[in-house]
Protein backbone atom coordinates (compact mmCIF):
# COMPACT_ATOMS: atom_id res chain seq x y z
CA UNK A 1 0.00 0.00 0.00
CA UNK A 2 1.36 3.52 -0.88
CA UNK A 3 2.56 6.14 1.93
CA UNK A 4 -0.52 8.17 1.87
CA UNK A 5 1.44 10.59 4.42
CA UNK A 6 4.58 10.58 2.61
CA UNK A 7 2.27 11.68 -0.15
CA UNK A 8 0.89 14.88 1.83
CA UNK A 9 4.65 15.25 3.50
CA UNK A 10 6.40 15.59 0.06
CA UNK A 11 8.12 19.14 -0.39
CA UNK A 12 8.18 20.90 -4.06
CA UNK A 13 10.83 18.95 -5.22
CA UNK A 14 9.34 15.55 -5.22
CA UNK A 15 6.05 16.42 -7.29
CA UNK A 16 6.06 14.97 -10.91
CA UNK A 17 6.04 16.92 -13.66
CA UNK A 18 2.39 15.45 -14.10
CA UNK A 19 1.39 17.50 -10.76
CA UNK A 20 2.64 21.12 -12.37
CA UNK A 21 0.30 23.78 -10.52
CA UNK A 22 -2.69 25.35 -12.41
CA UNK A 23 -1.40 28.80 -14.14
CA UNK A 24 -2.70 32.04 -12.97
CA UNK A 25 -4.43 34.68 -15.24
CA UNK A 26 -0.30 36.10 -16.26
CA UNK A 27 -0.15 32.69 -17.83
CA UNK A 28 2.72 31.19 -15.14
CA UNK A 29 3.00 28.24 -13.07
CA UNK A 30 5.64 28.79 -10.21
CA UNK A 31 9.20 29.06 -12.07
CA UNK A 32 7.91 26.19 -15.10
CA UNK A 33 7.40 28.52 -17.80
CA UNK A 34 3.48 27.13 -19.64
CA UNK A 35 3.84 25.38 -22.15
CA UNK A 36 2.26 26.98 -25.87
CA UNK A 37 0.51 24.15 -27.29
CA UNK A 38 -2.49 24.96 -25.52
CA UNK A 39 -2.46 28.25 -26.64
CA UNK A 40 -1.27 27.45 -30.47
CA UNK A 41 -3.98 24.53 -30.43
CA UNK A 42 -6.51 27.94 -29.36
CA UNK A 43 -5.56 29.77 -31.77
CA UNK A 44 -5.81 27.80 -34.52
CA UNK A 45 -9.40 26.84 -33.82
CA UNK A 46 -10.00 30.50 -33.57
CA UNK A 47 -8.42 31.24 -37.07
CA UNK A 48 -10.17 28.67 -38.65
CA UNK A 49 -13.40 29.75 -37.67
CA UNK A 50 -12.76 32.84 -38.49
CA UNK A 51 -12.28 31.60 -41.72
CA UNK A 52 -15.55 30.01 -41.76
CA UNK A 53 -17.43 33.27 -40.78
CA UNK A 54 -16.19 34.55 -43.52
CA UNK A 55 -17.32 31.81 -46.39
CA UNK A 56 -20.90 31.72 -44.71
CA UNK A 57 -20.75 35.79 -45.39
CA UNK A 58 -20.67 35.10 -49.27
CA UNK A 59 -24.10 36.18 -51.04
CA UNK A 60 -25.99 32.99 -52.79
CA UNK A 61 -28.60 33.39 -55.47
CA UNK A 62 -31.83 33.06 -54.05
CA UNK A 63 -35.12 31.01 -55.74
CA UNK A 64 -35.69 34.89 -57.53
CA UNK A 65 -32.59 33.95 -59.67
CA UNK A 66 -33.46 32.34 -62.71
CA UNK A 67 -31.22 30.53 -65.54
CA UNK A 68 -27.87 30.58 -66.61
CA UNK A 69 -27.89 34.57 -67.29
CA UNK A 70 -29.82 34.99 -63.95
CA UNK A 71 -26.86 33.48 -62.12
CA UNK A 72 -24.08 34.89 -63.69
CA UNK A 73 -25.46 38.67 -63.26
CA UNK A 74 -25.76 37.87 -59.81
CA UNK A 75 -22.26 36.97 -59.68
CA UNK A 76 -21.53 39.99 -61.40
CA UNK A 77 -23.35 42.56 -59.32
CA UNK A 78 -21.82 40.70 -56.36
CA UNK A 79 -18.35 40.66 -57.31
CA UNK A 80 -17.01 43.26 -54.68
CA UNK A 81 -18.27 40.66 -52.21
CA UNK A 82 -16.62 37.91 -53.40
CA UNK A 83 -12.78 39.82 -54.14
CA UNK A 84 -13.25 40.69 -50.67
CA UNK A 85 -13.62 37.61 -49.12
CA UNK A 86 -10.48 36.47 -50.90
CA UNK A 87 -8.60 39.18 -49.84
CA UNK A 88 -9.71 38.60 -46.57
CA UNK A 89 -8.65 34.96 -46.64
CA UNK A 90 -5.49 35.78 -47.92
CA UNK A 91 -4.75 38.27 -45.20
CA UNK A 92 -5.98 35.61 -42.24
CA UNK A 93 -3.63 33.08 -44.02
CA UNK A 94 -1.19 35.43 -43.76
CA UNK A 95 -0.91 36.10 -40.08
CA UNK A 96 -1.93 32.56 -39.48
CA UNK A 97 1.12 31.28 -41.06
CA UNK A 98 3.44 33.86 -39.39
CA UNK A 99 1.96 32.68 -36.03
CA UNK A 100 2.69 29.08 -36.83
CA UNK A 101 5.92 30.05 -38.21
CA UNK A 102 6.99 31.79 -34.68
CA UNK A 103 5.48 30.18 -32.36
CA UNK A 104 6.85 26.26 -33.12
CA UNK A 105 9.87 28.13 -31.27
CA UNK A 106 8.47 29.15 -28.28
CA UNK A 107 9.84 26.83 -25.40
CA UNK A 108 6.73 28.58 -23.11
CA UNK A 109 4.47 31.56 -22.80
CA UNK A 110 4.93 35.17 -20.78
CA UNK A 111 1.34 36.33 -19.48
CA UNK A 112 2.38 39.69 -21.69
CA UNK A 113 2.42 37.58 -24.94
CA UNK A 114 -0.68 35.57 -23.78
CA UNK A 115 -1.90 38.82 -23.60
CA UNK A 116 -1.16 40.42 -27.41
CA UNK A 117 -2.64 36.49 -28.31
CA UNK A 118 -5.33 37.34 -27.30
CA UNK A 119 -5.93 40.60 -28.77
CA UNK A 120 -4.47 38.91 -31.90
CA UNK A 121 -7.44 36.87 -32.08
CA UNK A 122 -9.95 39.42 -31.46
CA UNK A 123 -8.33 41.06 -34.29
CA UNK A 124 -8.95 38.01 -36.66
CA UNK A 125 -12.54 37.57 -35.34
CA UNK A 126 -13.31 40.73 -36.01
CA UNK A 127 -12.27 40.45 -39.54
CA UNK A 128 -15.45 39.08 -41.24
CA UNK A 129 -17.34 42.45 -39.89
CA UNK A 130 -14.73 44.72 -41.36
CA UNK A 131 -14.92 42.74 -44.45
CA UNK A 132 -18.76 42.89 -44.41
CA UNK A 133 -18.33 46.45 -43.65
CA UNK A 134 -16.28 47.28 -46.40
CA UNK A 135 -18.25 45.98 -49.37
CA UNK A 136 -22.04 47.00 -47.69
CA UNK A 137 -23.58 49.80 -49.17
CA UNK A 138 -23.29 52.54 -46.57
CA UNK A 139 -21.91 54.82 -49.10
CA UNK A 140 -19.37 55.45 -46.73
CA UNK A 141 -16.11 54.80 -48.59
CA UNK A 142 -13.13 56.30 -46.24
CA UNK A 143 -15.00 55.01 -42.94
CA UNK A 144 -15.32 51.71 -44.33
CA UNK A 145 -11.74 51.61 -45.90
CA UNK A 146 -10.15 52.70 -42.93
CA UNK A 147 -11.95 50.88 -40.07
CA UNK A 148 -10.58 47.45 -42.28
CA UNK A 149 -7.17 48.39 -43.03
CA UNK A 150 -6.92 49.61 -39.35
CA UNK A 151 -8.34 46.15 -37.74
CA UNK A 152 -5.55 44.32 -40.37
CA UNK A 153 -2.67 47.16 -38.96
CA UNK A 154 -3.54 46.01 -35.29
CA UNK A 155 -3.68 42.62 -36.34
CA UNK A 156 -0.10 42.66 -37.02
CA UNK A 157 0.62 45.07 -34.46
CA UNK A 158 -0.54 42.74 -31.81
CA UNK A 159 1.76 40.20 -32.59
CA UNK A 160 4.25 42.01 -32.93
CA UNK A 161 4.01 42.49 -29.49
CA UNK A 162 3.83 39.05 -28.35
CA UNK A 163 6.65 38.16 -30.05
CA UNK A 164 8.99 40.92 -28.55
CA UNK A 165 7.71 39.83 -25.33
CA UNK A 166 8.69 36.26 -25.96
CA UNK A 167 11.97 37.56 -27.10
CA UNK A 168 12.20 39.68 -23.59
CA UNK A 169 10.99 36.75 -21.58
CA UNK A 170 13.43 34.63 -23.09
CA UNK A 171 11.15 31.97 -24.49
CA UNK A 172 11.62 31.82 -28.03
CA UNK A 173 14.24 29.80 -28.57
CA UNK A 174 15.93 30.96 -31.94
CA UNK A 175 19.25 29.42 -31.91
CA UNK A 176 19.77 27.88 -35.37
CA UNK A 177 16.71 29.77 -36.65
CA UNK A 178 17.77 33.25 -36.98
CA UNK A 179 17.44 33.67 -40.65
CA UNK A 180 13.95 32.04 -40.29
CA UNK A 181 12.85 34.64 -37.80
CA UNK A 182 13.93 37.47 -39.31
CA UNK A 183 12.44 36.10 -42.22
CA UNK A 184 9.14 35.67 -41.18
CA UNK A 185 8.78 39.23 -39.26
CA UNK A 186 9.97 40.95 -42.12
CA UNK A 187 6.69 39.65 -43.76
CA UNK A 188 4.79 40.57 -40.70
CA UNK A 189 6.28 44.03 -40.88
CA UNK A 190 5.83 44.14 -45.11
CA UNK A 191 2.26 43.55 -44.01
CA UNK A 192 1.50 46.00 -41.59
CA UNK A 193 3.23 48.56 -43.93
CA UNK A 194 1.06 47.39 -46.98
CA UNK A 195 -2.55 48.03 -44.79
CA UNK A 196 -0.94 51.49 -43.06
CA UNK A 197 -0.01 53.35 -46.15
CA UNK A 198 -3.39 52.25 -47.83
CA UNK A 199 -4.86 54.13 -44.98
CA UNK A 200 -4.00 57.69 -46.18
CA UNK A 201 -4.64 56.71 -49.57
CA UNK A 202 -7.91 55.89 -49.21
CA UNK A 203 -8.44 59.59 -48.37
CA UNK A 204 -7.50 60.70 -51.61
CA UNK A 205 -8.91 57.90 -54.44
CA UNK A 206 -11.18 54.65 -54.71
CA UNK A 207 -8.06 52.82 -55.15
CA UNK A 208 -6.60 52.55 -52.14
CA UNK A 209 -6.44 48.55 -51.66
CA UNK A 210 -3.71 48.86 -54.65
CA UNK A 211 -1.12 49.45 -52.14
CA UNK A 212 -1.88 45.86 -50.93
CA UNK A 213 -0.14 44.71 -53.81
CA UNK A 214 2.82 46.37 -53.28
CA UNK A 215 3.49 43.69 -50.26
CA UNK A 216 6.24 41.98 -52.19
CA UNK A 217 7.84 45.23 -53.03
CA UNK A 218 7.84 46.70 -49.31
CA UNK A 219 9.27 42.93 -48.29
CA UNK A 220 11.87 43.09 -51.12
CA UNK A 221 12.77 46.98 -49.83
CA UNK A 222 12.67 45.82 -46.09
CA UNK A 223 15.04 43.00 -46.88
CA UNK A 224 17.50 45.44 -48.64
CA UNK A 225 17.54 47.25 -45.59
CA UNK A 226 18.14 44.83 -43.53
CA UNK A 227 14.84 45.33 -41.62
CA UNK A 228 14.01 41.92 -39.19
Amino acid sequence: MPDIRARHTAGPDDLTENTEEAPGPGGGSGDRPASPERLIYFSDAVVAIAITLLALELPVPTGEVRGNSGVLHFLREHLAEYTAFLVSFWAIAIHWMIHQRLFRYATGLSGGAIRWNLLWLLAIVVTPFTTKLLTSEADAYEVQFIVYAAVQVLTCLFFWLAVRDLRRSGVLDTAGSAAAVSSTMSWLTALMLAFLVSIPVALLTHWAAACWALLPAIRVALRGRGAP
